[in-house]
């Protein structure tokens, strides 16, 4: 059988509906590209493998694999360096190219968290951001998108990007200001550095695809972090936003 390609919006540590969506949909032959916000890092190593070994035997009995970008609910390192060892259940580092149903699929994580200032440890409040314990109020400093110029221009036959975050013209596009959530957001926390690191962010990301523009082609982009549903033909490109559990399939 024909394998196909989904693609799964944020989860945000909710690694059941993963199974619960193999078992309800039938799913078989399969890759499920999670775009983000896995939720990893915010439990010890140990219980978070317990939680995720008890979903990789179904996806082992389907011939379904699950492959997670990082979002800014996430733990860095564990994308750099998959801690788990999971046979069908793989956290992707930053620009990692998935050779996928004759596709090439770029993965590159990373956001800023507008919530960040609410997620800051006692520790992080005081500077120090090594040797953390793990909880459900974490806040990393790596979370970023990294924009890699010189990777980006070497790569070729790429045709969808995933990313967690979007170029500033993509939903919810910023190019006239944040709105009402962004700014009390900075009214309340005092997080003023907030819109300009947004702005940057915004600005990074376009700037990936524009390069990749150059020896690509781009035919589609998903992307998550908004908690929201949209899509459209922007610049040559179809770019899609899931909404928060989402799964979808592009079709031929």
């Amino acid at each position: 059988m024909k394998e196909r390609i989904l693609y799964l919006g944020d989860i945000h540590g909710s690694f059941n509906i993963i199974n619960q969506y193999v078992k309800i949909y039938g799913i078989k032959d399969a890759h499920i590209i999670q775009v983000g916000d896995f939720g990893v890092g915010f439990q010890t190593i140990e219980k978070e493998k317990r939680m995720l070994e008890m979903f990789n035997p179904i996806l082992v009995k389907n011939n379904v694999h699950v492959w997670a970008i990082r979002g800014n609910h996430d733990y860095k390192p564990h994308f750099d360096n998959d801690p788990f060892g999971l046979s069908n259940i793989h956290l992707v580092p930053d620009y990692t190219v998935l050779e996928l149903c004759e596709k090439k699929i770029l993965c590159i994580g990373g956001a800023v968290s507008v919530d960040r200032h609410w997620r800051y440890t006692k520790n992080q409040r005081n500077g120090i951001f090594e040797n953390q314990t793990f909880g459900v109020e974490k806040w990393w400093p790596d979370e970023v998108f990294v924009l890699d110029r010189d990777k980006l221009g070497e790569m070729r036959g790429i045709n969808i990007l995933v990313t967690h975050t979007a170029p500033h013209y993509c939903e919810p596009d910023n190019t006239f200001g944040f709105g009402y959530f962004v700014e009390s957001i900075i009214r309340q926390t005092g997080d003023n550095e907030l819109k300009t690191d947004l702005l940057v962010e915004r600005q990074l990301v376009t700037d990936a695809l524009e390069i990749l523009k150059l020896n690509n082609t781009i035919e589609n982009h998903y992307y998550g972090h908004f908690h929201k549903t949209w899509d459209a033909n922007l610049y040559g490109v179809n770019h899609r936003l899931l909404n928060v559990n989402e799964l979808w399939e592009e079709r031929d």
